[in-house]
């Protein structure tokens, strides 16, 4: 989300030719953006002033990658995670975020706990 003057401050900040090293990283939700939004308008003008824009699309990810996620994150094997993984790819259809959000919250409502005797959650 950005409103209008933030936006014309980033037209500002990456069209100004005498900053040649500054390197913007922003995101958006692409099924909340069509052609008429804002951030859209602002897109296309800061295109036709010969800056460069690179698009990148983030997609969901699939329950293998999810698997490893979970397996990274609470550094177990994967093979031991794989029924959490289930669960919680259930939950969020693999968007990260989400992935993200609910490990954190059934953590904070101690669902999710480590045992020290298996040195694992």
């Amino acid at each position: 989300w950005a409103d209008p003057l933030s936006l014309d401050l980033i037209e500002s900040l990456v069209t100004d030719t005498e900053n040649g090293s500054l390197l913007f990283i922003g995101c958006y939700r692409d099924n909340e953006v069509d052609e008429g939004h804002p951030l859209a308008t602002k897109l296309r003008s800061i295109e036709k002033r010969q800056v460069q824009i690179t698009n990148i699309y983030v997609g969901d990810l699939n329950k293998e990658d999810t698997n490893e996620l979970i397996a990274d994150l609470i550094q177990s094997p994967p093979n031991l995670t794989q029924s959490l993984s289930n669960a919680v790819y259930l939950k969020t259809s693999g968007n990260v975020l989400y992935i993200l959000q609910f490990l954190s919250s059934i953590y904070a409502e101690g669902y999710l706990r480590f045992s020290l005797p298996l040195l694992g959650f």
